[in-house]
């Protein structure tokens, strides 16, 4: 493979990449959390609390151990203006070596975490997902490469045939066996099927190589606290919930947080794995990184605002409709949960991908200790006084506290005033609590059917809170910003459309 440059000529429009990524991206996550989203409608009923508890445990474990051993290699490997052979050889090392490691101490440290969760079963469970993350680490990095040379249509039929792999061997495996083993022996399958499909995707063919092996150690030795304080702090409540619970108390907190921020976070992670690469290339123009981060942050909080709280108002239909009755448990954990979900998908777009991309690691990696060290003893305080409840609860308090030392950090790299941030979230806000008070003054609580219920107060939820910002914001004098771009881009919609039934008619 002979060197390759970032393409960044004349042709290169930040505005349009950044656009067509985030739209593959956002296209890409919500068809993944559609499969999602069946496939939990389906297991919910096949399997028990208990079952996903135990299987969440083995994922936890594994989780942590990526999390301390991790090298970066991918996201250097983005970040690289140039790379060559060589580069890609060394970060397939790489992430082979690391998959071993990891491999290994799972089976060593299983004992220690079927006493820290005290469940003995979870000792076999990560013997079996140990030959998982075997077998994952000679995975080709061609869908890395995908990702760095913008081919998003392709980053997005990787990760649809992904997750289908792992979709219906489980369903099937649920059906025959009705316990955590579907999840586990699920997830074996499909790590077979995507090592298959990595090498199907991308004509790139690995060999073992430390050549540009310094170049990752550096990259690493910054990158890996942050990441390490990253994936601690995203673990954190799972971790403590379940070194005190039981696997029936674990599977419901970890199904509740998943369900509560699976929408904010389907919006959040798709537009930041379109807007790394982007970003990377506009750090030698400030001024245009500065409007174009202005604008994204806009329109997150436009979008997560609403979809936090409209999960957080309807979270007793959402359970009875998705997971059913076993489930009750879980709706008190979503209402407070889903509203976390908002200021973490805020606080992950303003700093996660712009500070790497900026080469701030280290400062991003001291940002992510003192925001788990903020973190941590809230939630133990919270779990202290009402169980699980007051865990979610607390997940709400700690960004609250660490929000301003995020936006602190931002400054030294986007011109940020806190008047912006004001203009672009105070009418979203507003919006979203009109929604809120509307949807429990007028739930129907006359219809029998949830799901039913669940669709009216989404529509009508929807509804309110769009007059309310666009009032809002016709009542401001229309001022330039997200509404704006929003009614512009829906008025050339249907002026696009009108022009075609004329041409038609």
């Amino acid at each position: 493979m002979r060197l390759h440059k970032s393409t960044t000529s004349a042709n290169y429009n930040p505005s349009r990449e950044i656009l067509r990524g985030v739209s593959w991206s956002i296209l890409m996550r919500w068809v993944v959390r559609f499969i999602g989203v069946i496939s939990t409608l389906v297991l919910a009923r096949l399997l028990s609390p208990e079952d996903f508890g135990i299987a969440a445990m083995g994922s936890l474990v594994i989780g942590l151990l990526f999390a301390v051993t991790e090298s970066g290699a991918a996201s250097l490997l983005i970040r690289a203006k140039e790379f060559d052979q060589a580069h890609c050889d060394t970060a397939w090392t790489i992430s082979l070596l690391q998959n071993i490691f990891i491999g290994l101490l799972i089976i060593v440290l299983s004992p220690i975490a079927a006493v820290y969760f005290n469940e003995p079963r979870i000792i076999e469970v990560l013997h079996i997902l140990a030959i998982s993350v075997f077998i994952g680490g000679v995975s080709s990095i061609g869908p890395t490469l995908i990702r760095k040379e913008l081919k998003f249509d392709l980053d997005f039929r990787y990760s649809i045939y992904i997750k289908l792999s792992i979709f219906f061997p489980t369903i099937g495996l649920a059906i025959w066996l009705g316990n955590y083993w579907a999840l586990v022996f699920g997830n074996l399958i499909g790590t077979i099927i995507n090592v298959l499909i990595s090498y199907a995707i991308h004509p790139y063919r690995p060999s073992f190589s430390f050549v540009r092996g310094s170049e990752y150690l550096h990259f690493a030795l910054s990158i890996i606290p942050m990441q390490i304080a990253y994936k601690l702090h995203e673990m954190a409540p799972k971790f403590i919930v379940g070194g005190i619970g039981s696997a029936n108390i674990m599977g419901n907190f970890t199904v509740s947080s998943d369900l509560a921020t699976s929408f904010t976070h389907e919006i959040v992670s798709p537009i930041g794995r379109g807007l790394y690469p982007n970003y990377a290339r506009l750090m030698d123009d400030r001024d245009q990184l500065t409007e174009l981060y202005i604008k994204i942050l806009g329109v997150i909080i436009l979008l997560v605002i609403p979809m936090g709280v409209g999960v957080s108002v309807t979270a007793a239909d959402l359970v009875a409709s998705l997971l059913g009755k076993k489930w009750d448990m879980a709706i008190p954990l979503i209402e407070y949960i889903a509203l976390s979900g908002i200021l973490y998908a805020i606080t992950f777009i303003m700093y996660n991908q712009i500070l790497v991309a900026a080469g701030r690691e280290r400062q991003a990696a001291i940002l992510a200790w003192i925001r788990l060290l903020i973190t941590v003893p809230i939630l133990w305080i919270g779990l202290s006084l009402e169980g699980s409840l007051g865990l979610a609860k607390a997940t709400v308090v700690a960004p609250l506290i660490y929000l301003p030392l995020v936006y602190h950090e931002i400054r030294q790299v986007v011109n940020l005033p806190i008047l912006t941030i004001a203009k672009v979230s105070w009418r979203p806000i507003l919006g979203a609590l009109v929604m809120y008070l509307s949807v429990k003054l007028l739930h129907p609580e006359s219809i029998d059917w949830a799901i039913l219920r669940l669709i009216s107060d989404a529509v009508f939820g929807a509804g309110i809170y769009t007059i309310t910002v666009i009032g809002l914001w016709i009542l401001s004098g229309r001022p330039q910003g997200v509404e704006h771009l929003c009614v512009n881009l829906i008025g050339k919609k249907i002026k696009k459309f009108s022009e075609i039934n004329c041409n038609n008619s």
